[in-house]
Parts: structure tokens; C-alpha cells; sequence
């Protein structure tokens, strides 16, 4: 792969990481007072933490791309 490829790949993947941040402040939190309330101070539904740990697994896959592009 060469150098504009190579930049070329990297601003497709970071269009990615946005978009992929963007996803992950769209998922509803559960409201305060039930966080608070909660002994594990949970965020997230059940539901909802499973989108999130999916959506951060994927930010971490290109985290490791990135880190192979260079």
C-alpha cells in the first residue's frame, strides 16, 4: 500500500471513528436518579451496554488498523 493509499485508508477510518463516536452519544443513558440509585452505577440499560461495548470494540478495531497503516 502506498502513501496516498495508505492517507486515503486513514481518513476513511477516521470518518469511521466519528461516526462510530456520534452512535455511541446517541445511545440513551438511563436517567440520573436511577444511576444513582444503583449500587453499580450503571449507565447504560442492559441493552443499551451491549450496543456500547459492540460500538467500543469496533473504535478499538480501528484504533489497531490505524496503528498498522503506520
Amino acid at each position: 500500500m502506498n502513501q496516498e493509499q495508505k492517507a486515503q485508508r486513514y481518513d476513511w477510518l477516521l470518518n469511521e471513528y466519528k461516526r462510530i463516536e456520534h452512535q455511541i452519544n446517541q445511545v440513551q443513558k438511563l436517567p440520573l436518579d436511577e444511576t444513582l440509585t444503583d449500587i453499580y452505577s450503571k449507565e447504560y440499560s442492559t441493552q443499551n451496554q451491549v450496543k456500547i461495548d459492540n460500538l467500543k470494540s469496533m473504535l478499538r478495531n480501528i484504533d489497531e488498523e490505524v496503528k498498522k497503516l503506520y
